[in-house]
């Protein structure tokens, strides 16, 4: 069964990890920009933008994979010294054909601060199309600032399907599909564990009445990840009973539907 893994931090895993994601069917991946180091000036910022969509396309691409990749900034991520070149660059950034979604971005604290570059952000990515985005809430205000962010999203009119809420857990999943967002379901060693997401997917799905706007990855970075959280997941399902086509909506169906095929609705 084809996987999309709908969010990895490719740059900081090794050439071993991606060959070993594609040996275990993975065809796609979205390689998110985060804050891998601190950025002092917005050209670095940039710099580190332009080696995703070139050096580590290529490098995916030699691993087996087809990439993907999602930019934004994350508060962490934030250059230090006034960065308006990023605003400007931006929006032409995200029109680039490597480039499937803004992201990750994300409020994780409820300050001034955060928000401000939290829609600052999602008002560039509502006006480029609008594109895709990609949130990912902080672990330790999961609940409040998800359901937070989705308020803001709203407000400023970003169509709610358009919207991956990420590492979603039990509390989450199905208020977020019932809101029109998509739910994106972290499974792996430091996520929900396979058998556990399994369970609970199923659960959610037939509480529901599909699949729809469900979206699993494995959130791969160096680390407390698990290459094989999707596979485990996907003969999971399998062992419960979920139907095949529900699982094929879960590892590939939704996530090419939201980040490939934009010209067609989620079903």
């Amino acid at each position: 069964m084809k996987i999309f893994d709908a969010q990895i931090r490719s740059d900081i895993c090794s050439d071993a990890d991606l060959q070993n994601l594609h040996y275990f069917e993975t065809e796609r991946v979205i390689t998110t920009a985060h804050a891998p180091r601190n950025f002092e000036r917005a050209e670095d910022l940039l710099a580190y933008f332009d080696d995703l969509t070139t050096d580590e396309c290529a490098r995916l691409r030699r691993c087996g994979l087809q990439p993907h990749v999602a930019l934004g900034v994350l508060p962490r991520a934030r250059p230090r010294r006034a960065h308006p070149e990023v605003w400007r660059e931006l929006p032409y950034l995200l029109q680039q054909p490597e480039v499937v979604a803004l992201g990750e971005i994300g409020a994780w604290e409820d300050t001034k601060a955060h928000w401000k570059l939290f829609e600052r952000q999602v008002e560039i990515a509502r006006e480029a199309g609008p594109v895709p985005i990609i949130c990912t809430p902080p672990a330790d205000l999961r609940v409040n600032m998800t359901f937070k962010m989705m308020q803001r999203l709203e407000k400023l009119g970003m169509p709610p399907e358009m919207v991956l809420m990420n590492r979603l857990d039990e509390r989450l999943i199905e208020e977020v599909v019932e809101d029109g967002f998509v739910a994106g379901v972290s499974v792996g060693t430091s996520n929900l564990e396979p058998r556990q997401a399994a369970g609970l997917l199923a659960e959610v799905i037939d509480r529901l009445g599909s699949a729809d706007r469900i979206v699993l990855d494995s959130s791969l970075r160096t680390g407390a990840t698990d290459i094989l959280g999707i596979p485990k997941t996907v003969v999971a399902l399998q062992d419960i009973g979920v139907e095949r086509r529900a699982i094929d909506k879960l590892v590939y169906g939704n996530a090419m539907a939201l980040f490939v095929r934009q010209s067609h609705q989620l079903e």
